[in-house]
């Protein structure tokens, strides 16, 4: 965990990156009304971390909820990107980044169900 992230806006990222996959889980499960009702206490305030601990979830052991920063794959025919940076949570309450699906489609933050914002800089 990044120094300058406390334990909440950690929390808050790994369980705004686990929520599309939860709500695939929930489905199946027929939980959908309890995760539903976590992530909506979550974006009115509520502890990231208590609705981790009650979904057994753990941050402490979720991947960095970041993306990959590393070059990936390249190819000599494209120029450089002018524009460089990443997208951040829209509530800016943690400090999850993202870039766009493989479909070129700006990420969305589960919690907030809304974009996320794009900053410059990445």
């Amino acid at each position: 965990m990044p120094a300058t992230v406390d334990g909440e806006q950690y929390a808050l990222a790994v369980f705004c990156a686990a929520v599309p996959g939860l709500r695939t889980r929930a489905v199946r499960g027929f939980w959908e009304d309890t995760l539903e009702m976590h992530v909506a206490e979550v974006a009115a305030g509520g502890s990231a971390v208590s609705a981790c601990k009650e979904l057994k979830l753990d941050p402490a052991a979720a991947p960095p909820p970041n993306r990959d920063d590393g070059t990936g794959p390249r190819t000599d025919w494209l120029p450089v990107p002018s524009l460089v940076g990443g997208y951040v949570c829209p509530g800016k309450r943690c400090a999850r980044r993202a870039d766009r699906d493989d479909d070129a489609r700006p990420p969305r933050c589960a919690v907030f169900d809304e974009q996320m914002r794009f900053v410059r800089g990445g």
